[in-house]
């Protein structure tokens, strides 16, 4: 099982948006770092490079690298799929 890591931009990310929002979003980070193996990663190009994109509620981005030495997963930053990339 891999720990979650929110960095300080994600930390603020997440108390901007909606509660319901927010729970989904908790919820599906707790889900990836629960079943690691099984879960697909979307790699990202360009000025994200080594980052991965997790969708949440169809239009909100989590943008996350990880550790697999460590077993970490770093969240870098939450938001609206207009905003983020």
């Amino acid at each position: 099982m891999y720990t979650l890591v929110l960095k300080s931009r994600a930390r603020s990310d997440m108390r901007r948006l909606h509660p319901t929002i927010r729970a989904k979003v908790l919820e599906k980070l707790e889900k990836l770092c629960a079943n690691w193996d099984e879960y697909p990663k979307k790699a990202l190009k360009g000025m994200h490079r080594g980052k991965f994109s997790l969708t949440v509620a169809k239009d909100y981005r989590v943008l996350y690298s990880f550790n697999a030495n460590t077993q970490e997963v770093f969240v870098h930053e939450v938001g609206h799929r207009s905003n983020v990339y």
